[in-house]
């Protein structure tokens, strides 16, 4: 083997070296490093299911959040229907309570109304009885008297029209 280069009891050595430095890195190194992998997949593994879970969490959150704001707006709708039905009655209330206080003062100024009529009345008729017996009075003066009868009427007459 000489003749290839090689010197057989230096490549023994080398070969016998290799294999002790194979067993030692083995049994010293390796059993560690695949601890080592082994250890950062199981990490690696744990943060995927982390982050699935952290998933989950943020959709279930987000469904939640979507349902209260669902709520929140049905409430909203709720309260807003209400306040309008509320602001319908008092509406009508305040119609009512309108129409009720306008008939209330046609009422009044009807009664009010009749009574000027009334007084109006009583007042005619007053007059007319103070012309009639302020005529009658002159007449019967005149006949007492037998003339100025047709004199008597147009002065009564006269008087009439100046307190009308």
């Amino acid at each position: 083997m000489e003749a290839l280069g090689l010197n057989l009891p230096k490549l023994i050595y080398q070969i016998i070296n290799f294999v002790l430095l194979m067993v030692i890195l083995y049994a010293l190194l390796y059993q560690r490093v695949l601890a080592m992998l082994a250890e950062r997949r199981q990490r690696i593994e744990q943060s995927l299911k982390d982050a699935e879970q952290v998933k989950l969490q943020l959709a279930n959150a987000r469904r939640d959040y979507d349902a209260e704001i669902a709520k929140a707006r049905q409430e909203a709708a709720t309260i807003v229907a209400q306040a309008q039905e509320r602001a319908r009655a008092q509406e009508a209330e305040i119609v009512a309570q309108a129409r009720r206080e306008a008939e209330r003062v046609r009422d009044e100024a009807r009664t009010q109304a009749v009574q000027e009529r009334e007084q109006l009345l009583r007042e005619a008729k007053d007059q007319i009885a103070e012309l009639v017996t302020l005529t009658a009075s002159r007449v019967l003066d005149a006949e007492l008297k037998a003339s100025g009868h047709d004199k008597l009427i147009a002065e009564s007459l006269s008087a009439l029209g100046r307190r009308n």
